[in-house]
């Protein structure tokens, strides 16, 4: 899921930027009313513009809709379960449910498209993580971005064979995705066992390729954060934003 760019964002320290997104989830659900989560959401929109991340987000769009669509039907003002009955308080609900997670979906986004593996690894084995817990995260991570990347590459097959992907049914979308799955699944068993026969794990103290330096732009992006999400916080307190 990594797109090779040249941001600001990208060039973070890895510790900056697993810290930004723990910041960033905190504020998106600090507030309630609709108003304050546009805000944020705007906030979170300009990051997305800054990482070049629009290719990914335009993945996720349906799921927004579903997002919306899930939130009134569960919504329930009466005794029967799905009573629809549409209102103002429905209706600020379903904005605000929308700008909320929709905003946490994009900076997951947004971090798994600005950071690397490697990064990953750094960051949380200088957080204090074990080197033996470490795959306990970074396989998830590692197996979603080769997932990714073969099915970019089955998506690219099928349209050099002269296929239209937008016709397909849920039939061939889902053998497309169970194959994937499948593709996916053999390329990590590869990659574990070539980790395994090159010693990794051995030492106590990883080795890294590269030496990642902490920059002004990095002590500049956690104090923003930081006092912006205590504002955030300051006002909740203060009874704004409540809904």
């Amino acid at each position: 899921m990594y797109l090779q760019r040249i941001s600001v964002i990208h060039k973070l320290n890895p510790l900056t930027k697993i810290f930004s997104l723990f910041l960033l989830w905190g504020i998106c659900v600090i507030f309630k009313h609709p108003i304050y989560l546009l805000g944020i959401f705007g906030m979170i929109f300009i990051l997305a513009l800054i990482g070049a991340c629009f290719k990914k987000i335009a993945h996720v769009f349906y799921l927004f809709l579903g997002i919306s669509i899930c939130s009134v039907l569960l919504w329930s003002i009466g005794d029967r379960i799905f009573h629809l009955h549409i209102s103002r308080d429905i209706l600020l609900h379903l904005i605000s449910v929308w700008f909320k997670i929709g905003a946490i979906i994009l900076i997951g986004i947004i971090f798994a498209s600005c950071i690397v593996v490697e990064e990953l690894a750094y960051g949380l084995s200088r957080l204090g993580i074990p080197s033996g817990l470490l795959p306990l995260f970074i396989n998830p991570f590692r197996w979603m971005s080769l997932y990714h990347e073969t099915k970019e590459n089955s998506i690219c097959g099928q349209e050099l064979r002269g296929m239209d992907i937008s016709s397909q049914g849920i039939k061939e979308r889902l053998s497309s995705c169970i194959l994937c799955i499948s593709i996916t699944n053999h390329k990590f068993k590869i990659i574990t066992a070539a980790m395994e026969a090159r010693g990794f794990g051995i030492s106590h103290k990883r080795s890294y390729s590269d030496n990642y330096q902490v920059g002004v732009i990095d002590y500049i992006t956690l104090s923003f954060l930081v006092f912006f999400g205590a504002f955030c916080l300051f006002l909740r307190l203060s009874g704004y934003g409540v809904g």
